[in-house]
């Protein structure tokens, strides 16, 4: 077992060159173990530089070794094409559809890369309902997507009294890894306010979710996201964007960003989903939101109240546990 203390001492010491090349970092290291040292963005790059290896090498020795702990006994020739499946779950979805121990290494390259394809029109191929809950809820309220050069990845910005919040969202999406913690100060209602932010690596899969949420750079609401909206999904957005009047028990969604016409069919779309019929407000000549009416309040409380998490309940007119 690689002890990357011992290594870097030693590394340190001998003042070699900088490793390059697959085969060279194999027999220096057990990749296993070095894949074992990368748990967070960034980690390959401080890895590199400790270790004084070649940077691009040692990513492909680290996906090397990332496969191997799955598949043991795999074939070496085969790990370069499943590399490019982005997490565990990846992998095990893959190899339970295909036999990897009969497929060619070229057939595995096609196969592996119609799996990130398919992966952009049907996101629950790989994702559970709680992920894809999650996801639908934060677009619609505070997160967003931002494309990179071939997949997306998923961001998230909370103040710093909603840290909990933010580790709940960080939680149910760790099969992504995510970036750490990020604080920043933004301005909002000429206040400043200490944010936290943190984002998950690239995927194809948030692909699918920057289609359906964006247009021209700008994210919107259409009856095809309205019509995935769920109680649990629908509690995140509310945990987002919502906020509860104690004193007339009222919840109000601060919808700002949404147009005239988007609010209009969100208010239709409560209407049929759920029997609530939320007013639209405006304030301060231009910013949209839904006022929901005492009784409404009452019975959209109910339908979300189980999937709210217990830091946010004060979302809701309730007491955090």
């Amino acid at each position: 077992m690689v002890d990357k203390n011992e290594a870097i001492k030693d590394y340190s010491s001998k003042n070699v060159k900088v490793l390059e090349g697959l085969e060279s970092i194999r027999k220096q290291f057990d990749v296993i173990e070095l894949s074992k040292n990368v748990k967070r963005q960034g980690d390959i790059l401080t890895l590199s530089q400790e270790l004084k290896i070649n940077y691009s090498s040692l990513k492909r020795a680290v996906e090397e070794g990332r496969i191997l702990q799955i598949f043991p006994s795999l074939n070496k020739s085969k790990v370069l094409p499943l590399s490019r499946l982005k997490t565990e779950r990846d992998f095990s979805e893959f190899s339970r559809l295909n036999d990897l121990d009969l497929l060619s290494t070229r057939e595995i390259y096609k196969r592996v890369k119609q799996w990130n394809v398919d992966l952009q029109k049907n996101p629950r191929d790989l994702l559970n309902r709680e992920e894809h809950d999650l996801i639908i809820g934060s677009l619609l309220g505070d997160a967003s997507i931002r494309k990179r050069l071939r997949n997306s990845c998923f961001r998230v910005a909370h103040s710093v009294k909603q840290e909990e919040y933010a580790k709940y969202k960080q939680n149910v999406l760790r099969i992504f890894g995510t970036s750490e913690y990020t604080e920043k100060e933004r301005i909002i209602k000429e206040r400043t306010v200490k944010m936290f932010y943190f984002s998950t690596r690239t995927h194809p899969v948030f692909n699918y979710y920057r289609n359906l949420f964006y247009n021209s750079g700008r994210k919107q609401v259409t009856r095809e996201i309205l019509s995935q909206l769920n109680p649990s999904s629908l509690a995140i957005w509310i945990c987002d964007d919502g906020s509860y009047e104690t004193k007339q028990g009222y919840i109000i969604l601060c919808t700002n960003s949404y147009s005239k016409e988007e609010h209009s069919l969100m208010k239709k779309f409560f209407n049929e989903k759920f029997g609530l019929n939320p007013t639209i407000g405006f304030r301060d000549g231009k910013y949209y939101y839904l006022r929901f009416k005492q009784d409404d309040s009452k019975k959209l409380i109910e339908i979300v109240r189980p999937f709210i998490p217990e830091s946010m309940k004060y979302k809701i007119g309730e007491k955090n546990d």
